[in-house]
Order: C-alpha cells, then sequence, then structure tokens
C-alpha cells in the first residue's frame, strides 16, 4: 500500500555459486537398496512449519499448502485448531502441535528437518493494547520463530508482514504530547521482523533466503470474538479492488485490497521455490494482486 514502493520483486545479495557434485558421491543407502529393486526411492515430502495458522492469513497459508500435497506443521498456543477449522477437511492434513511463538523452547525441536519456517503472526494495534504490546505482537513472534529457525539450520523464512499507508494514523504514526509525532507501534514493529529477516537470517553463502511478503488491505472471511463470528470483508473490498487493480497508474493499483488467497499462494510459493534461494526478497502489495491470482 505505500504508495512510493516501486513495482515488482526486490531482491538483495547474490544466489551461492553452483558447486558441482564430485562424480563419486555417494548414493544414499535406502535409494541403493531401492535401485537394487528396480524402483527409485519415495522422495521426502517438503516440510513447512507455519505460525499463526489459526489465524485469517495463516490458516490459508496452511490450507494451500495442504493442496499442494506439503507436509504441513501447524504451531498453536493450544496445539489444536479452533473448531471452525477443525471442521473444514484440508485440518485433519495438518500436523498441530502446541508452541508459543514467543517461548522458542516449547518448538525448537519441531523446527529441526523443516524446509521452510512461514510466519503471519501480528496483531492489530487495538486501544486496549500498549505501545510495547503492539510492538512485541507484531515484531518479536515474528523474530523468535526466524531466529529459531535459523539457529537450526531451515533453510527458507517467508514472513507476513504488511505494506502500511504513511497516511493511517495508529497503524504507520501516532500522535501524544509527550512524544508529539512518533512511529506507530505496529509500523516498528512489522520493520523489526522485516529487517531480521533481511540483515540476519539471510546469507547467500550458506543458500538461506528470507522473503517477506507486504499485503496492504486483506479481503477475504476474516472470524472475529470467541464465537468466531463471520466477518465478510470481501463483500466490501472486492469492488475496491477490482476498481483500482484496473488503473494503469501503479502508485494507485498498489492500493488494491489483495484477496486473502492471493497472500497465501504467494507465501506458499516463496516457502518452496528455488529461485528465492540465498536471498532476500520483498513482494509488494501490487505483486500480489496481480500476479498471484487463481490461475
Amino acid at each position: 500500500l505505500h504508495v512510493h514502493a516501486p513495482r515488482g520483486f526486490f531482491l538483495v545479495g547474490h544466489p551461492p555459486a553452483h558447486r558441482a557434485r564430485p562424480h563419486h558421491s555417494p548414493i544414499p543407502s535406502s535409494a541403493r537398496a531401492m535401485a537394487a529393486l528396480g524402483r527409485e526411492a519415495p522422495k521426502r515430502l517438503v516440510r513447512l512449519v507455519v505460525f499463526g495458522g489459526t489465524g485469517f492469513v495463516g490458516s490459508a497459508i496452511a490450507e494451500e499448502a495442504v493442496r499442494r500435497g506439503l507436509s504441513v506443521t501447524c504451531l498453536t498456543r493450544g496445539g489444536r485448531p479452533p473448531a471452525r477449522i477443525a471442521a473444514q477437511a484440508w485440518s485433519d492434513k495438518v500436523e498441530w502441535q502446541p508452541g508459543n511463538a514467543l517461548e522458542p523452547d516449547t518448538y525448537r525441536e519441531r523446527l529441526v528437518g523443516a524446509d521452510a519456517v512461514i510466519t503471519a503472526v501480528g496483531r492489530l494495534p487495538l486501544p486496549s493494547l500498549t505501545y510495547d504490546e503492539v510492538v512485541r505482537d507484531n515484531g518479536e513472534t515474528n523474530v523468535a520463530p526466524a531466529r529459531a529457525a535459523q539457529a537450526a539450520g531451515v533453510p527458507r523464512l517467508v514472513v507476513v508482514g504488511a505494506s502500511i499507508p504513511p497516511f493511517v494514523p495508529g497503524m504507520s504514526f501516532g500522535v501524544s504530547r509527550a512524544k508529539g509525532v512518533f512511529s506507530a507501534g505496529y509500523a516498528v514493529g512489522k520493520a523489526q521482523a522485516e529487517a531480521y529477516a533481511r540483515d540476519e537470517f539471510t546469507d547467500p553463502s550458506s543458500g538461506a533466503g528470507a522473503v517477506v511478503l507486504k499485503p496492504g488491505g486483506v479481503s477475504g472471511t476474516r472470524y472475529v470474538g470467541r464465537a468466531a463470528l463471520p466477518l465478510p470483508l470481501w463483500m466490501a473490498m472486492s469492488p475496491i479492488s477490482t476498481l483500482l487493480r484496473n488503473i494503469p497508474v501503479d502508485a494507485i493499483a498498489d492500493l488494491a485490497p489483495v484477496p486473502v488467497e492471493n497472500v497465501a499462494r504467494a507465501a506458499v510459493s516463496a516457502a518452496i521455490d528455488p529461485d528465492f534461494a540465498g536471498s532476500f526478497t520483498v513482494i509488494q502489495n501490487l505483486d500480489l494482486v496481480r500476479n498471484y491470482g487463481k490461475k
């Protein structure tokens, strides 16, 4: 949604040089055994670990990953999905495990052997929250899993961030008598998560790559409250999105709300596409709207 954001992907760093494999590379014993029987060894499923898998965006990501036949582990505080998600067929194919994003000791072992970690954790700056709570719930809740993933040797990180218009109070900036005009906790937290992905996780020499998605408004059906009441955001956002994305001026089209399904497709693609290895990439709102729709 940042009207000054340039169009397209932004790659920082360079993928590591490809090294030729030695001619005498050993064949794993399991593969040799299968070869002796005249069959190929079964391919290991790509394994994704998703934080925030019970949320609006995170559940869409988990569903998309299951649809593509990937192995999916969702870490939640309770270790199980809420009733509205449990009632959906795709949730039976997800491994639900307990884990608090802010407490790596509760999930560190679950990250070992994962091919990618996706963090879709965040919190809107509600009036009931303090500045520090908003920063923590949008920053450290993404940074802590990223740091643990890096320590576990996970080669890919995908962070669902946000494109924040500079004119939105509470999300971009705040005003108070004591501080005057200051950066809002929501923007600060999102910036912390992006900075860690860019400056700490990404490592061209090892092939570790990070992708940050920056959607603006996300349309779809969000469930709110303990009663999980459906809030059909798409009814209001879809007409606006259709109008804006077809305007030939990119700065205006970039303001279009993006369907949650587009964000999910982009997140899963970012997690498994080898083109993202060893580099840092930002996928802006305009790309999410135009390039990740249903084919």
